[in-house]
């Protein structure tokens, strides 16, 4: 199968944006706080108990993808939890359906209702992020989680429902999984899985970190070893193969907060790009045999920046993804 996709991941972690002052021109678009208006009922909770716990500083990540075929964009929100461990009685993830209507007169409505309960979406766990991909070609877009000390995939039924077949895809993880990128590495038509992960941290290790000036603070993640990241090959028989080490992909890695996935060289093979935080990032390039190499020092795309956690911290990830037909841009990476 032929198609392109394109993803972009700009990450900012401790850093306060400045923009010089820009007069808008009567063209420019107006943006309206609208989510309380069209359904979208919904609190991030972190958990936050006083411990200081790395997590807790992380905000989480949505999906916008059409995960029942209707021609919108529904909504997937992850939810964070509470530490050591998140409660059975804690808020989970939320899938918000789009209800878009058109009006005779082409005036065009926006509504989502909350479907999370009868869609079996609700993950429940510290999420982190989500990715989104038809890993099994049946034309519906499956959804994936990952979260502190778990990962969910979940499979689209196709009539409205999703069926949590983690451990039967062989994609069971209880690391700190952070982002994660459906792309078709080895182009044998069936999506693969790259999922960047964290550090080694658990809530009964928890380090005593303190400011510069003595006061208790979150710690820097260089405190905790990092973990790397894993690559999984689909199979094309719903479960996936973990090719991590065959494939190259753990000789280099730092503390992994997002994946991005292109084909940065041009040579018609996807390549992944993880931004790590406070480390050197790695650009893996595809080598077409089923191994990659970590070209991020000599591409000079390894950046590597720190700046102080108490500083503003801002995270954004813009996903873009296109395709040459309609249903081939069902098939991309969020």
């Amino acid at each position: 199968m032929s198609f392109r996709v394109f993803c972009l991941f700009v990450g900012f972690a401790g850093y306060a944006l400045v923009a010089r002052p820009h007069l808008p021109a009567a063209d420019d678009p107006i943006f309206i706080e609208s989510a309380a208006a069209t359904g979208l009922a919904f609190t991030h909770v972190n958990g936050a108990t006083g411990n200081y716990y790395l997590p807790e500083m992380m905000g989480a990540g949505v999906a916008l993808f059409d995960y029942d075929n209707d021609g919108d964009l529904d909504v997937f929100l992850v939810q964070g939890g509470a530490l050591p461990s998140p409660a059975r009685e804690a808020p989970t993830s939320r899938l918000f359906r789009n209800d878009l209507t058109i009006g005779a007169d082409s005036r065009r409505t926006l509504h989502f209702t909350d479907v999370t309960e009868r869609s079996g979406a609700g993950v429940r766990g510290y999420g982190m992020g989500a990715a989104v991909g038809d890993y099994d070609n049946d034309g519906y877009l499956d959804l994936l989680v990952t979260s502190f000390g778990s990962i969910a995939l979940l499979h689209n039924n196709g009539n409205g429902t999703f069926t949590d077949v983690t451990r039967q895809a062989g994609i069971s993880d209880s690391a700190w999984s952070t982002s994660a990128a459906f792309f078709d590495y080895d182009r044998d038509g069936y999506l693969d899985l790259f999922v960047a992960r964290y550090v080694d941290f658990t809530a009964a290790a928890n380090k005593l970190c303190n400011d510069p000036v003595g006061t208790r603070d979150y710690c820097s993640p260089r405190v905790y070893r990092p973990v790397p990241a894993r690559l999984f090959r689909n199979d094309g028989r719903g479960h996936f193969v973990d090719v991590t080490a065959a494939a190259g992909v753990s000789k280099a890695y730092g503390a992994g907060l997002g994946v991005a996935v292109g084909d940065y060289n041009g040579d018609g093979w996807l390549d992944a790009y993880v931004a790590n935080d406070g480390t050197p990032n790695q650009l893996w390039l595809n080598r077409h045999d089923g191994t990659f190499v970590d070209e991020g020092p000599l591409s000079g795309a390894a950046l590597k920046a720190w700046a102080s956690r108490r500083a503003t911290s801002i995270s954004t990830a813009t996903k873009i993804c296109s395709s040459r037909t309609s249903s081939e841009r069902r098939r991309c990476c969020t």
